[in-house]
């Protein structure tokens, strides 16, 4: 596994990156663990997601917060400064229970908590793929299952501005049942430590290889053709 320490320029190419990763291990095999820090606020669906359902398009127009989809299933999230993203592309002909949605969810999710425990972090599994701490959720994932290779992505909140949430995004059509209907900032919470300590706990566990911060080659190609046919469509980029 490859480290790949990478935040590109705009949101969009944060995003498209990961689907390139996707790509690129379906091809070869090779598996990354990448990390990407949010400089401006934006509102991520799911690649179904229905902005009329799940976003407050009044406020995200009068603060130029834009909406994109991502790869990948899920709910909508707002990121931005104080999150940290990262994304696990994974080779599933080497782990068998990632052939199974489920498996995926179990066995990703499972090494985070172990990561995060590791440096007294109190956090589990809850929902079908939630991360939380009692039972306020710090972090959302979801993921892209191809024949070979798996995309499992989230994002985790360190320090953010969780009282912009509620500002954002709607409450989500579909909700756990742990949640039992409160309200985003009720439901949610911070991790209270720096980006940093949770990257660096992160990788201790799951020990990638180090890169050199840039993207291979090869995904490079694969990035700039996904940008071209994909990620600069305004059918794609839902409120830019």
């Amino acid at each position: 596994m490859q480290l790949l320490d990478i935040t590109l320029d705009s949101m969009i190419e944060n995003i498209a990156l990961d689907e390139a990763l996707l790509l690129h291990c379906e091809q070869t095999g090779e598996q990354f663990l990448r990390f990407w820090n949010p400089r401006q606020h934006a509102v991520i669906m799911g690649r179904s997601g229905k902005l009329e359902q799940e976003a407050i398009t009044e406020y995200c127009r009068a603060n130029q917060i834009p909406v994109y989809r991502r790869p990948s299933g899920g709910g909508t999230i707002l990121t931005g400064p104080g999150c940290l993203m990262y994304a696990t592309v994974l080779n599933s002909n080497l782990n068998l229970q990632l052939k199974q949605i489920q498996g995926c969810h179990d066995f990703v999710l499972g090494e985070m908590v172990n990561a995060l425990n590791q440096i007294g972090i109190p956090c589990g599994i809850l929902g079908v793929s939630d991360l939380a701490i009692g039972n306020l959720k710090f972090s959302g994932n979801s993921l892209r299952l191809k024949r070979d290779s798996i995309l499992y992505h989230g994002t985790l909140l360190c320090e953010f501005n969780l009282k912009r949430i509620s500002n954002a995004l709607l409450p989500p059509p579909k909700q756990p049942g742990y949640r039992e209907n409160r309200t985003h900032i009720e439901f949610v919470t911070n991790l209270d430590r720096p980006v940093t300590e949770i990257k660096a706990a992160i990788i201790q566990y799951w020990k990638p290889v180090l890169s050199e911060g840039i993207m291979p080659e090869r995904v490079q190609t694969l990035f700039d053709e996904l940008m071209c046919s994909k990620y600069q469509d305004t059918n794609w980029n839902v409120l830019s």
